[in-house]
């Protein structure tokens, strides 16, 4: 099944800070569906087109934000496409989630002990 999919960058501009820099925010669209994340990267608004969603100019850090921006763009499209392919149903949240590395199911020390209990019984 197709879907439709697209990432989107814009920066925040409700959460200015003390030195005049908006977050940059990543919005995933999958079928309508919106999830957003904050990408941790921070710029001044006299060089960020919102339009374009990205920096620009030729200064060393809207290079610095293009590329890191790139970056999650490409690390999304793979994550998207790879579970495309391998679950044949992908939301956003899901994509997000993944990339935030939130998708990885942890075992906690007690559950460990209590399989360890278990397999000595046996």
């Amino acid at each position: 099944m197709k879907s439709t999919f697209n990432i989107c960058f814009y920066a925040k501009k409700d959460k200015q800070k003390a030195n005049g820099a908006y977050p940059l925010f990543a919005r995933i669209t999958v079928d309508g569906v919106a999830s957003r994340f904050n990408t941790k990267l921070d710029v001044l608004p006299s060089i960020w087109d919102g339009k374009m969603g990205k920096a620009t100019g030729r200064t060393s850090e809207a290079s610095r934000i293009n590329r890191m921006l790139d970056d999650i763009n490409a690390s999304l499209n793979t994550i998207y496409h790879e579970m495309q392919r391998r679950d044949n149903y992908v939301t956003a949240e899901k994509v997000k989630n993944e990339f935030l590395g939130h998708s990885e199911s942890h075992e906690t020390i007690l559950s460990l002990f209590q399989k360890h209990n278990d397999d000595v019984k046996q």
